[in-house]
């Protein structure tokens, strides 16, 4: 036995399990409005066996088995059943405070909440007139917490709760050791996602919630006997015990098999002319930066990022879209992104389906609100942008009314809220961190949701979009591995999975089949065929869906099986660059070289020169958007003035916000 868990034993002992609490005794120390599931009030007991032993703990069940109403039900359980009536101190992000305050006022009307949240002037009146007598919970955010740090030690906090609690990853960053200095009798820490990348972000947040047994100062001392455990079963194990007491993680699978099935599916398509052009222009831009790795990592980056903006719609760029702006079907031809996501709005609008829509950039979140009133959808948006009441606002009009598209950004609408109202959810495009766009498909696959749920994600086939989210996958399925099934030697393999190769190489994969020809690659699809059917709203669940693709996979063609299926030993070797590809970039930079030095006179220079402009390479006018003329805007449709007005008006805010800063 390690002297960490020698420690744990003699800290915590042996832990006698208490009588299992029922929903009759939630009822007595004040729970309304809900029933909780037997899990839940097992978490409840968990929480509560936890609190008894006097150490911290991590709820760490996955997204949508409802964190909340357990944090809230022992909230109560110390109230009434242990006599602390606080202070209690929650943390969320500003996206869920106000979920949070609702549910504590639905869910234990006998808790008085006090929402900590306003700007400088409205805070201090707050402190002028508080008391701790005036309110059992305190809610607020992360940021608040931290530029009000002085307020918030007042008091001693008989409970401290924080929410996306993998915030607190780092050991190192000042939300960590601000809160660290607070006075706290009890600390929780909630979270979906209790392991992103590797054993020293678990450590902090044991190190957080207790730092008597998990040292900050041991830190690699614990990482490094527990790092290599492939080969010792028993290493395993003994980790496992030392984390049994701190976390507890169910999955849906395992407490929730009622909730109505869910099903991931890809589904790949082409790109525009446009598209193919100028991701041709983007990989042969900066060719100094490929020729050495560490020293380029950011000009490669850059490329990475501009590669993924031109897959998801060239107007993203300054210049590329025609003046004077007018909404048209070009908005739609020029992306194959938006070539398919029009056709599948379409099939979904007719089937009666509801939908999340995310995007990782808000000028792409521009695009498709530009599209939803082109085609007259109707729609809410939610960003970073969106604040306080316009959030809730937008939050209540998708769940309570017939709206058919809710755009959000990842980041802004990935987490803590409530979104069963939809039963599809579509990602335009994927987040580095797999962990992130599972917070988002979680908004709608949660507790409450009573039908079939669709997650669709769109993947232009043979660029780095397909190589990032391949790699994302396998990182995902082996962290999962080491959270569930105690599998930490897969820890490493995770860690690296998304950087097996050299950026270079990423950037180069697909280029041999991208570039086979400069015409569209954008191809119809059966959209039933591929979704599967439904009904009334309702997604069917189609038990032969495994023989179709199967019969599907025998009717193949055999070079079409070369050019996909490389599988060999468990390893898809279909999502690493070939020596086609590098063959193909190869080319493609002779090709650049020799259209450089016919139209400058100087393509050496241009060759080795990082800054040269993408405008003269494409031979297209640098220029940006300007604002319509009055000739211009009298001859646009309605839509596109109300465009370019809803624009102009957000750079306006923009700008008003600077000015007061």
């Amino acid at each position: 036995m390690s002297d960490l868990l020698l420690k744990i034993k003699n800290r915590i002992g042996e832990q006698k399990k208490k009588e299992s609490l029922s929903q009759s005794d939630m009822q007595k120390f004040g729970l309304t409005g809900i029933q909780l599931r037997r899990y839940q009030l097992d978490g409840v007991q968990w929480l509560a066996q936890c609190l008894q032993n006097q150490h911290g703990c991590i709820l760490g069940d996955e997204m949508g088995l409802g964190k909340t109403c357990q944090t809230i039900s022992l909230l109560l359980y110390m109230s009434e059943a242990v006599g602390k009536k606080g202070p209690f101190l929650v943390l969320s992000p500003l996206s869920v405070l106000e979920n949070w305050r609702k549910e504590l006022e639905c869910l234990a009307p006998s808790l008085t909440v006090l929402c900590y949240k306003g700007d400088k002037e409205r805070r201090a009146e707050i402190q002028r007139e508080t008391n701790t007598e005036d309110f059992h919970v305190l809610l607020t955010t992360y940021e608040l917490c931290l530029k009000d740090a002085s307020f918030l030690k007042r008091w001693s906090w008989e409970v401290l709760v924080v929410d996306e609690a993998h915030r607190l990853k780092n050991q190192n960053s000042l939300l960590h050791q601000t809160l660290t200095e607070f006075s706290v009798g009890f600390r929780v820490l909630l979270t979906g996602t209790p392991i992103q990348n590797n054993l020293q972000e678990l450590y902090s947040l044991l190190s957080f919630i207790q730092p008597s047994i998990f040292a900050a100062k041991d830190t690699d001392s614990f990482v490094h006997s527990y790092a290599n455990v492939q080969n010792q079963p028993a290493l395993a194990a003994e980790l496992q015990s030392i984390l049994e007491p701190f976390l507890l993680r169910r999955v849906k699978s395992e407490v929730a098999a009622d909730l109505p099935k869910k099903t991931e599916l890809v589904v790949y398509h082409g790109m525009s002319a446009l598209q193919k052009k100028y991701y041709k222009a983007f990989l042969t831009k900066d060719l100094e930066a490929f020729g050495n790795e560490h020293s380029s990592k950011n000009r490669l980056l850059n490329i990475l990022m501009n590669l993924r903006k031109c897959v998801d719609h060239p107007y993203l760029f300054d210049g590329v879209e025609p003046e004077p702006f007018e909404i048209g079907e070009h908005l739609v031809e020029a992306s194959g992104k938006l070539c398919l996501l029009d056709s599948m709005l379409t099939f979904l609008h007719k089937g009666g389906h509801r939908i999340l829509l995310f995007s990782q950039m808000t000028r792409m979140l521009d695009i498709l609100q530009d599209y939803m009133e082109y085609r007259g959808y109707s729609y809410e948006r939610l960003d970073g942008s969106v604040r306080g009441e316009e959030r809730n606002l937008a939050v209540k009009n998708f769940s309570s009314k017939d709206i058919f598209v809710f755009l959000l950004s990842t980041k802004a609408g990935g987490v803590g809220m409530n979104l069963t109202a939809a039963d599809t959810v579509i990602f335009v495009d994927s987040d580095y961190n797999p962990q992130n766009d599972l917070q988002a498909a979680a908004r709608c696959h949660r507790i409450g949701q009573n039908r079939p749920v669709k997650v669709i994600r769109l993947l232009a086939r043979d660029t780095v979009e397909e190589i990032m989210y391949a790699r994302a996958v396998s990182k995902l399925q082996l962290t999962n591995a080491v959270i569930e099934e105690g599998r930490f030697s897969l820890l490493d393999q995770a860690q690296s999975a998304a950087a097996g190769l050299q950026l270079s190489e990423i950037l180069k994969f697909g280029i041999d089949k991208l570039l086979l020809s400069d015409e569209s690659s954008i191809q119809e699809v059966k959209l039933e065929k591929i979704l599967g059917s439904s009904r009334s709203g309702h997604w069917m669940d189609d038990e032969d869906l495994s023989l179709k693709e199967e019969e599907e996979e025998e009717d193949r063609s055999e070079s079409e099986v070369q050019n996909h299926m490389y599988f060999f030993e468990g390893k898809d070797y279909s999502k690493d660059p070939s020596s086609e590809d590098q063959k193909s970039f190869e080319r493609l930079l002779e090709e650049q070289l020799t259209e450089f030095q016919k139209t400058a006179g100087e393509g050496r220079a241009l060759r080795h020169k990082a800054g040269v402009s993408l405008s003269v390479a494409l031979g297209i006018p640098a220029r940006k958007r300007k604002p319509l003329s009055p000739r211009q805007s009298r001859s646009c449709d309605v839509r596109g003035g109300k465009r370019v007005k809803t624009r102009e008006d957000m750079k306006k805010h923009q700008h008003e916000q600077k000015q007061q800063k």
